[in-house]
């Protein structure tokens, strides 16, 4: 709902906006895509959850950009203390052999269960491509109801990034007979997960 003031249009979140019905609303359609979905309460949380979900998955590498979430959580550290092999540098040549990569990315999109990441960092575009899992973190005030939304939020940065990219799902593609694959040009696999604790960059 908008309300108009004698200054500016400010967005009032009605009913169907709060956090909690935005996550589920994602979530419906991220999973009816083939995608995965969580929603932790802290940054520290966030390893608490990779780490059975990485040991279940039989996954022991994987590359990390890091990020406001990952530092606050410790990610990278933690990570390593249970023995995943982790990579950070030179992740041009490792995006390809690792079992997964971990990115954070802008803004949800509830309406469709798409994440918008700006990649202007290539190394954060190669990890969201190559592994064969894509875990992605985000922020749950990140949320936002409609594409148009997010657009807006685009629109409003100082400057147009150079690269931006919807991901809904693993990587989907058909064949002329309409026969649809998972996972031939990017992830097979791909994993959301929402923070709700408010981290912010030099945090």
């Amino acid at each position: 709902m908008l309300r108009l003031t004698c200054k500016e249009w400010v967005h009032v979140p009605n009913q169907e906006e709060r956090p909690e019905s935005l996550y589920e609303g994602f979530q419906k359609k991220l999973t009816a895509m083939a995608g995965e979905c969580v929603r932790v309460r802290k940054a520290a949380d966030i390893a608490a959850f990779l780490i059975p979900f990485f040991q279940e998955n039989k996954i022991r590498t994987a590359g990390l950009v890091e990020s406001p979430l990952t530092r606050a959580g410790r990610l990278l550290e933690r990570l390593r203390e249970a023995g995943i092999e982790m990579t950070t540098d030179n992740l041009r040549q490792a995006a390809p052999s690792v079992g997964a990569g971990i990115t954070q990315l802008k803004w949800g999109i509830a309406e469709l269960g798409t994440l918008v990441q700006i990649g202007t960092d290539v190394d954060q575009r190669l990890l969201a491509m190559l592994p064969p899992l894509h875990v992605a973190l985000v922020q749950t005030s990140e949320l936002v109801p409609t594409l148009a939304e997010a657009l807006k939020l685009i629109h409003s940065l100082p400057q147009i990034p150079g690269f931006v990219g919807f991901i809904t799902g693993p990587s989907r593609t058909a064949d002329i007979e309409r026969v649809l694959t998972i996972g031939v040009h990017g992830p097979g696999r791909f994993l959301a997960v929402f923070v709700d604790e408010d981290v912010r960059e030099g945090e």
